[in-house]
C-alpha cells in the first residue's frame, strides 16, 4: 500500500489540511462514516498511515498530528492490542482512527472504545479496499496541496490542464483515461502536431500498434515522466500515468519536438518535469470523480451479470450488459485456491484482474463469487484476453498466484449464451493445468474437454462403456500398467522405442505388455471404429 507521509502545505508554506467531516462528505457515507467524540470539533487531516503494533512503540515514524490511523486487521485484534493501539493514537495526537469491520456488533464495540479515547471514529465500507481508500484520501487531500493555477477564464479542467503542458512542451498534449480514450486535448496556437496525435483526437482514442503496447506498461511501471524518442515519422513523447495511490486513472501525453537530439529514457529538464507531475496530480482529481461515477455504474452492471448467470435475470439485465442485444465477448474465470487466506486472495485477483482488464477492455465487468472471479470481457480477441490475464498473473502476490487456475471461453452472445460461456471457461480452467499453461483456451485445452465430454458421456449412459474396458479399469495395479502401455504405444504411432522412452522402462517390457493386451483385447485386426473407442474409453477413464 502506497501510504500518504508529507504534510500537505497550503500555497502559503503553511501547514494545512482537510477537515475529517469534509473528506467524509467528498468521498461519501458509502465509502465512510465519521462519528466524532461528545462535543469534539472536526479535526484536519493531513496523512494517512497504518498502525504497526510491532514498530509502532519504537518508531517515529508513525502517527503524528492530523494522521487517520488504519488499523487494517481490528477484527483479529485482542482487546488489549486494540487499547494499545489506541493509546499510541492518543499519544501520536492522530486525528482519527479508521476500521473496517463487517460484523456490526463488532463495529459498535471498538466504535466505543475509540470514542472513549477522546478520538474520532472513522468506519470504512466492507466493501471497500484499503488500497483504494488510499487512493481516493490521496487525491482529495492532494487537491489542496500548492499546485498548478490555471485561469479562471479557461473551460473544462482537462482541456485547461492540456493547453498548460502544451505551452511548456510545444507540442500537441493529449490526456487519456484508463482506457485509452482521449479525454482532452490541448490546442495552442502553433503547437507541434504529428499524424498519430491527430488520428487520435479524431477518433477520441489513442491507436493499439504494437509500439504503443510497449509504451503503455512502461509508463504505467514509471512513478514519474518517460521519454520516448522519436518513431519513424511520429514526434518524440514524454508520458506520465494519473494515479490515485495505487490506482491507475489514466496518461498524460505530451510531443516533444525540441527533444531530438536526447536519449530515450533520459532525465527530463526539470520544468517539463515539473508540469507534467503537477497537471497528473490536479487530472487525477477530475478522473477520479469520473471514476467513482464508473464504479457506480459497474456495480450495477455486476449484479445484473450474476443474476444473469443464475437464471435470475430482471427486467433490464441483459441490456445492462449488452446494450445492442447483439454483442459478442469473452468470458474470463480464475479460480483461487480454498484456504484459511481464501478471503484475501480472493480480493487481491479480483482488484489485479478488475485493474489490467480495465485498462484495455472498454465496459468490462467483473464479480466474485465464492472462490471465483469472473470477467465479461466484450470483445472477440481471446489470445489478447490471454495475453492481458498474463500481465495481471504477474501482479499478484507468490501466494495469491500459487494455486490459481485461469481459463478463457470462445467469443459468445452476451444476451443469451453467458452461462454456457463461463460454464466453457470452468472448464477450461480446470484443464490449463494439465497441459500447464497458466491461463487457458478453448484452443489450448480442447483434446482434454473432449476426453472430458467422453467421461461425462460415459457416465451418463452406461451401454457405452466396452466391457473389456470396464474390466481393466477396475482391475489391479498390473492391469493399469498395462492401459498406460497401450495408451503411450498408439500415442507413439506404434513406435516401441519411443513408448518405453516414455515409459521409462525397457523395450521388452512394453512388448510384453503388449502380448497381454492382445489376450485381454480383441485389437488383432480390429475395426478403426472399435480402437478409436477403446483408446477414447481408457484415454477418458483413466
Amino acid at each position: 500500500m502506497s501510504v500518504l507521509k508529507p504534510i500537505i502545505l497550503r500555497a502559503d508554506g503553511k501547514e494545512a489540511g482537510l477537515a475529517l467531516l469534509t473528506v467524509e462528505e467528498r468521498l461519501g457515507s458509502d465509502v465512510m462514516k465519521v462519528e466524532l467524540p461528545p462535543g469534539a470539533q472536526s479535526p484536519l487531516v493531513r496523512s494517512l498511515d497504518l498502525y504497526d503494533a510491532s514498530t509502532s512503540a519504537q518508531s517515529s515514524d508513525q502517527g503524528g498530528g492530523g494522521m487517520l490511523l488504519c488499523l487494517v486487521s481490528a477484527e483479529a485484534m485482542r482487546e488489549r492490542e486494540v487499547q494499545r493501539a489506541l493509546d499510541f493514537a492518543v499519544a501520536s495526537e492522530c486525528a482519527a482512527v479508521v476500521t473496517k469491520l463487517s460484523d456490526e456488533r463488532a463495529r459498535s464495540e471498538i466504535e466505543a472504545k475509540i470514542l472513549d479515547a477522546g478520538l474520532a471514529s472513522v468506519a470504512l465500507h466492507p466493501d471497500v479496499g484499503w488500497r483504494e481508500f488510499d487512493g481516493l484520501l490521496t487525491t482529495t487531500l492532494g487537491e489542496h496541496a500548492q499546485s498548478l493555477t490555471l485561469a479562471p477564464s479557461v473551460g473544462d479542467k482537462l482541456f485547461a490542464l492540456a493547453n498548460t503542458v502544451a505551452r511548456v512542451f510545444g507540442g500537441s498534449v493529449a490526456i487519456e483515461d484508463h482506457q485509452r480514450s482521449i479525454l482532452a486535448h490541448s490546442s495552442v496556437s502553433g503547437q507541434a502536431i504529428d499524424e498519430l496525435r491527430t488520428t487520435g483526437i479524431l477518433f477520441r482514442r489513442a491507436g493499439d500498434a504494437p509500439v504503443n503496447e510497449d509504451r503503455y506498461r512502461r509508463v504505467f511501471e514509471a512513478e514519474g515522466p518517460v521519454r520516448f524518442i522519436r518513431y519513424g515519422d511520429y514526434l518524440p513523447r514524454v508520458a506520465i500515468a494519473v494515479r490515485a495511490g495505487t490506482i491507475p486513472l489514466g496518461s498524460i501525453w505530451a510531443l516533444d519536438p525540441q527533444a531530438d537530439a536526447e536519449v530515450e529514457g533520459a532525465a527530463l529538464a526539470e520544468a517539463k518535469a515539473q508540469v507534467l507531475e503537477q497537471a497528473a496530480t490536479m487530472a487525477a482529481g477530475t478522473l477520479l470523480e469520473a471514476w467513482k461515477a464508473t464504479n457506480r455504474s459497474t456495480s450495477r452492471r455486476e449484479s445484473a451479470l450474476r443474476r444473469v448467470l443464475i437464471a435470475a435475470a430482471q427486467q433490464g439485465d441483459r441490456e445492462a450488459l449488452d446494450p445492442t442485444g447483439e454483442a459478442a465477448g469473452v468470458i474470463l474465470v480464475a479460480e483461487v485456491a480454498a484456504g484459511p487466506r481464501s478471503a484475501g486472495r480472493i480480493a487481491e485477483a479480483r482488484g489485479v484482474f478488475a485493474r489490467h482488464l480495465a485498462m484495455y477492455i472498454p465496459n468490462v465487468v467483473v464479480s466474485a463469487e465464492a472462490n471465483e472471479i469472473i470477467a465479461l470481457c466484450p470483445t472477440e480477441r481471446v489470445d489478447e484476453v490471454r495475453g492481458w490475464a498474463l500481465e495481471a498473473l504477474a501482479d499478484l502476490s507468490a501466494d495469491t498466484a500459487s494455486g490459481l487456475r485461469v481459463g478463457v471461453s470462445d467469443p459468445h452472445t452476451i444476451t443469451t449464451r453467458l452461462p454456457f460461456a463461463v460454464n466453457e471457461a470452468r472448464d477450461v480452467a480446470k484443464h490449463s493445468r494439465a497441459v500447464a499453461e497458466p491461463v487457458g483456451t478453448v484452443a489450448g485445452v480442447r483434446t482434454q474437454l473432449f476426453l472430458a465430454a467422453c467421461r461425462a458421456q460415459l457416465e451418463l449412459d452406461d451401454r457405452l462403456m466396452l466391457p473389456e474396458v470396464r474390466e481393466l479399469l477396475d482391475a489391479g495395479e498390473g492391469r493399469q500398467q498395462l492401459v498406460e502401455t497401450f495408451i503411450e504405444w498408439l500415442a507413439a504411432a506404434g513406435n516401441v522405442g519411443r513408448a518405453a522412452e516414455q515409459l521409462r522402462v525397457h523395450e521388452q517390457t512394453v512388448r510384453y505388455r503388449l502380448r497381454r493386451l492382445r489376450e485381454l483385447l480383441p485389437i488383432e485386426d480390429a475395426d478403426p471404429d472399435y480402437l478409436l473407442a477403446l483408446w477414447a474409453q481408457l484415454r477418458s477413464g483413466r
